[in-house]
């Protein structure tokens, strides 16, 4: 590549989104209006590329520059193939409408692709516990956890304390260390808002849960028990 001539190292785009596939079951949970295809915009970096072109939280990317995106690995090897400084049309469903972003690409930091270690909370920091979905043991995010975790001050949620193995969150991938952000598109700032929340949830209702999860955001879909 030109850039490992010039630069001695691959330099690739990047727009400064944690995105992840939309699946059926997410469609289903999220309401999702159109074709369950493309890319799931589960964060969006402060002061990146895509913040200052106006994408959201729960944006499915579905095109860039006109052409289709079909999961988010398409979408990260399209990105990561421009140079930075490229100037892309992103198309975005956005509550069942779609909207034309017009995105520059900067430069990808390094270490940005790789996956965050594994963290849990330490035993001994371990906090006063409320149990929802029918086996998760949730608890508030103290100062220890969040050191424990790495986890910045802007993120707010419940902390998942434990989880039954055999638990319909567990199936959906939810796990000890992972912090709930927003249940149903509600935001959740301690463990007392989560349980508030999932009292309200009608029995049959597919659940569509924002959650942190090593260094990330991202969304989950939670089968009814």
């Amino acid at each position: 590549m030109q850039s490992l001539r010039e630069k001695g190292r691959v330099v690739r785009g990047y727009i400064g989104a944690s995105v992840q596939t939309l699946t059926p079951e997410l469609a289903e949970a999220m309401k999702f209006k159109g074709q369950p295809t493309g890319a799931l915009v589960g964060e969006v970096t402060p002061k990146s590329p895509s913040e200052k072109a106006g994408m959201k939280t729960g944006d499915v990317i579905t095109s860039v520059n006109g052409k289709k995106i079909s999961d988010a690995r398409e979408l990260r090897l399209m990105i990561g193939s421009m140079a930075p400084g490229t100037k892309v049309q992103i198309e975005v469903n956005r509550e069942g409408q779609s909207k034309n972003i017009n995105v520059e690409l900067a430069e990808m930091p390094p270490g940005e692709a790789e996956q965050g270690a594994e963290t849990t909370p330490e035993e001994s920091a371990q906090p006063e516990k409320a149990t929802v979905f029918g086996g998760v043991a949730v608890a508030d995010v103290t100062d220890d956890i969040r050191t424990a975790l790495n986890l910045s001050k802007d993120v707010k949620g419940a902390v998942i304390a434990e989880i039954n193995a055999d638990s319909p969150a567990a199936k959906a991938g939810l796990r000890e260390g992972d912090v709930i952000q927003e249940v149903n598109k509600q935001p959740v700032r301690n463990a007392k808002d989560l349980v508030a929340i999932s009292k309200k949830l009608k029995p049959n209702e597919k659940i569509l849960i924002r959650v942190w999860s090593q260094g990330r955001s991202g969304f989950v879909a939670l089968e009814p028990k």
